[in-house]
């Protein structure tokens, strides 16, 4: 089984640390390793200055040689080096070793000492850390001053000092170091596992309100205790929570709407077929009952028609044909479609289009299957006697086709909803109002497809109005044909 989030993240947040800090304590210990080295030298060479002058005083007779040479062992011992006088001719005037580091010959033939000659020579200092050197065992730090008597050169002044004696300064300064910096780990540590427990922690307690949603437990919320994408995170799922027991509850809705539409009609054939059948219905009413089972069987065929229509247009299997065509003549065919439904509620139509002719990019199939939709909509939800009024009018590239009834008009809580899927702001299932919430569902559905947007004005008691547009020929696309 895998770590859990929290365990790689800790991991992944204690690994940058400690490269980071490796990275810093190397290139740190390294400065301090130079600067360390360069004092050293600094001293050194200090030390050979002085040496300078004690040769002076012996070359004109103020020191004796043994006071010299005994001053120079005393020196030498002090400071762990040792002292190479040279003449300018390369061959040893005196050499301090208390302890024997080097093994050297009279003549120097190394090519480090022969470099320390030739820079003296110049009248330079010369330093350097080696270790190649063949006359000591390990590496050394070397500085080298000319030799000078009354300003003029005479040969050369070497100090050397082994690394390995110094070494314990250079380790007992990193130790001073190293345990701050141990310090600002270990702090570091403990504010990366606060961080990855502060990430980790809302994620979890999302990832369990989403197992209590698979269980069917819609009722589930994540607090979101930040403002930051964590919080976002646990908005979104809130909301996605909120949206599934909308779902739930329209599929619940749409579940029982259907049973209802489908149970009362087929109650209905059932109920008249047996009484035909048991001989219960005279002969002379046969003809009137079987006109009511037909159009039972016509309103079952409708359901299942646009239950079919809806899974299609769902499912990306409902292709639209892009042609050009006359909306406004497309309007006037619809309402003749539909003028027997018109009368039978007394309605007066009132059309007012925006130009003779409005030629559009669109499906005409698919926007005849939405204005029949929206016509048929607005005739049942009318009063009798009420209006009808259809206008069209264009702004830009766009074409507005309006539908507007005079019935009680949908209230505004129910608004948001009125094109969802199975949504029926009806819940009462009256016969006078019929329908499953399927229609509106589809015509939203067609006009997406085409890319177009589609609207309600209502008030209650005063109407409504359904708008949407569709895009003008002359603004359109070239080819025939789009599927979607």
């Amino acid at each position: 089984m895998g770590k859990s989030l929290f365990f790689r993240m800790l991991f992944v947040y204690l690994l940058i640390i400690v490269m980071a800090l490796t990275l810093v304590g190397g290139i740190f210990f390294e400065t301090l390793k130079n600067d360390f080295l360069n004092s050293q030298m600094d001293t050194m060479i200090v030390n050979a200055q002085e040496i300078n002058e004690w040769a002076t005083e012996n070359y004109y007779g103020r020191m004796s040689y043994d006071e010299f040479g005994a001053r120079l062992m005393e020196k030498a011992d002090a400071e762990g080096t040792v002292i190479w006088l040279i003449s300018s001719l390369g061959t040893v005037y005196m050499i301090a070793d208390p302890e024997e580091k080097g093994e050297i010959e009279e003549t120097f033939s190394s090519k480090s000492t022969q470099t320390f000659l030739e820079e003296t020579q110049q009248g330079n200092f010369a330093r350097q850390v080696s270790n190649v050197d063949s006359s000591f065992k390990g590496a050394v730090m070397s500085v080298a001053i000319p030799l000078t008597i009354d300003g003029t050169i005479v040969g050369a002044i070497v100090v050397h000092r082994e690394v390995n004696d110094f070494n314990v300064g250079i380790n007992s300064i990193f130790i001073q170091v190293l345990f701050p910096l141990l310090i600002s780990v270990l702090f570091a540590s403990v504010l990366v596992l606060i961080l990855a427990r502060h990430i980790v922690k809302p994620i979890k307690e999302i990832s369990h309100a989403s197992a209590e949603l698979a269980r069917g437990n819609l009722d589930w919320r994540v607090k979101p205790k930040t403002r930051d994408e964590i919080g976002e995170l646990a908005e979104s799922f809130n909301k996605m929570a909120d949206e599934l027991k909308l779902q739930d509850g329209l599929r619940n809705t749409f579940i029982a709407n259907v049973s209802h539409e489908l149970r009362s009609p087929l109650a209905s054939v059932q109920g008249f077929i047996q009484g035909m059948l048991d001989r219960a219905i005279e002969e002379e009413d046969r003809d009137k009952y079987l006109e009511i089972v037909l159009g039972e069987t016509k309103r079952m065929n409708t359901l299942i028609s646009d239950l079919l229509s809806l899974a299609k247009i769902e499912s990306g299997q409902f292709p639209i044909e892009i042609s050009e065509f006359d909306i406004n003549e497309l309007l006037r065919r619809c309402i003749i479609m539909l003028e027997q439904r018109i009368e039978e509620k007394h309605l007066m139509v009132n059309i007012q289009l925006g130009e003779e002719k409005m030629l559009v990019w669109a499906d005409e199939g698919r926007i005849s299957q939405v204005i029949t939709n929206l016509i048929d909509n607005a005739v049942k939800f009318s009063y009798d006697g009420g209006e009808l009024k259809i206008w069209t009018h264009s702004i830009d590239n766009k074409v507005y086709v309006n539908i507007a009834d005079t019935g009680e008009g949908i209230p505004l809580e129910e608004q948001p909803y009125i094109f969802e899927r199975f949504y029926k702001v009806d819940k009462s299932h009256s016969r006078n109002t019929p329908g499953t919430g399927i229609g509106l569902s589809i015509v939203k559905r067609i006009i997406t497809q085409h890319g177009e947007k589609i609207h309600l004005q209502s008030a209650e008691g005063k109407g409504t109005t359904f708008t949407f547009t569709l895009t003008k020929s002359a603004f359109g696309k070239t080819d025939k044909t789009r599927s979607k």
